[in-house]
């Protein structure tokens, strides 16, 4: 069996209400399939590359330019040897950022084939644990006209339909680490207005659901020391990405100050850099992106490393329905997992793009698929009602 070839599919929805967080404002989703063909009649493979905040033409070109001259001719089952293929060939091109995140799309459709090919689905090939996770809904994001009641009330839908917990977004404030450089960004309010709103959604919520706070990379270590310290009294489960992963040495402060746990970094690349900030203390529970880390291979690099130091695993989950299967294909084969992220703000391509469901939740947890490879069913049709050039 061979690669025949990489197709790429650039997607765009308009939501009806923008999103404020502290590094600033959209209204445009974006997202960055990849489906990687092979000889074998009906076989193929779908994945998804992070492309945040950058044009596709970049991201497809490295795709289809750089990455897919090294990999068509060669055996797709085979997904370890062409992720270090890729890596070495791309070494001083690459190794983090954009080729690592293009390099997750191709990843994930080989695990995609390979599962495809054996009719078994991924999770069992990496391991197959099978344990039901606790599905939490991500959103909570600062909105125009939206006030701290819009946000229980929507708190309160969350808990009607039987999430285990509920993520909202804080940190943008006047201070955060680039308030003067992302000067536009909207909606700044003060310190103890945003530990209202966090108020709000823990009597939202109320005490036996988990909360989580995302500060998305917005504080230095000494301000995300007072949020933490507030956290605390609210019985914060996580707090997410409250410093630069670059600031290690502030995190890792950060962690032995607070009985909080500190989660990151989604935006965050390699198992070398995850090793380093969990070596430092800097983050008890591991959460990468899998469509921007590198992938299903390096993501259970991590996920290994992680049960080594006895840590949790997560993953981010916002995106598309591919990098939802590729998020839930992994923690489905790991002991060190228990959360998933379900995103719940507006998107067509959770559900609409498949012809089946991925899962169905059932007292707040979700539970291993048996369909093969990453269980998507796509039905590209309806995907191209979103679909854009470059």
């Amino acid at each position: 069996m061979k690669i025949t070839g990489v197709e790429t599919f650039c997607l765009h929805y308009r939501m009806p209400y923008a999103l404020t967080y502290a590094r600033g404002e959209y209204q445009d989703r974006e997202a960055l399939l990849v489906k990687v063909h092979t000889d074998e009649p009906g076989l193929f493979g779908w994945g998804e590359a992070a492309m945040w905040g950058g044009p596709w033409a970049t991201s497809v070109a490295v795709i289809e330019k750089e990455i897919a001259p090294l990999i068509v001719g060669l055996d797709p089952r085979q997904p370890e040897f062409i992720w270090e293929r890729v890596y070495q060939q791309t070494y001083y091109h690459g190794r983090k950022g954009i080729l690592l995140a293009c390099l997750s799309g191709i990843d994930i459709a080989l695990w995609d084939i390979l599962g495809r090919s054996m009719r078994q689905p991924v999770w069992r090939l990496l391991g197959g644990y099978g344990r039901p996770l606790r599905a939490y809904a991500s959103s909570g994001y600062y909105r125009r006209g939206y006030s701290n009641a819009d946000l229980a009330n929507d708190i309160g839908k969350v808990r009607e339909e039987g999430y285990l917990g509920f993520k909202m977004k804080v940190g943008n404030i006047v201070n955060s680490v680039h308030a003067r450089t992302l000067h536009e960004t909207p909606l700044r309010v003060s310190f103890d207005e945003d530990i209202a709103r966090v108020n709000t959604a823990r009597q939202a919520l109320g005490p036996d659901l988990d909360l989580m706070c995302d500060a998305t990379t917005s504080l230095d270590h000494k301000m995300a020391m007072r949020y933490a310290d507030a956290f605390e009294a609210l019985e914060v489960r996580w707090f997410e990405e409250p410093t630069q992963p670059e600031n290690i040495v502030g995190c890792a402060e950060l962690a032995r100050h607070t009985r909080i746990p500190i989660a990151g970094f989604e935006t965050e690349t390699s198992k070398f850099s995850f090793a380093a900030l969990m070596d430092a203390g800097a983050i008890q529970i591991v959460q990468p992106d899998v469509i921007q880390v590198g992938g299903i291979t390096e993501a259970r690099k991590i996920a290994a490393y992680a049960q080594m130091k006895h840590l949790l695993f997560s993953c981010k989950n916002y995106s598309t329905a591919v990098s939802l299967a590729a998020c839930l294909s992994l923690l489905y084969a790991l002991p060190n997992t228990d959360f998933f992220e379900c995103d719940i703000d507006p998107s067509p391509w959770r559900s609409d793009i498949l012809k089946s469901p991925l899962f169905a939740l059932d007292s707040g947890l979700v539970t291993p698929f048996d369909g093969p490879g990453l269980g998507l069913d796509i039905d590209e049709e309806k995907l191209r009602k979103w679909q854009v050039q470059p």
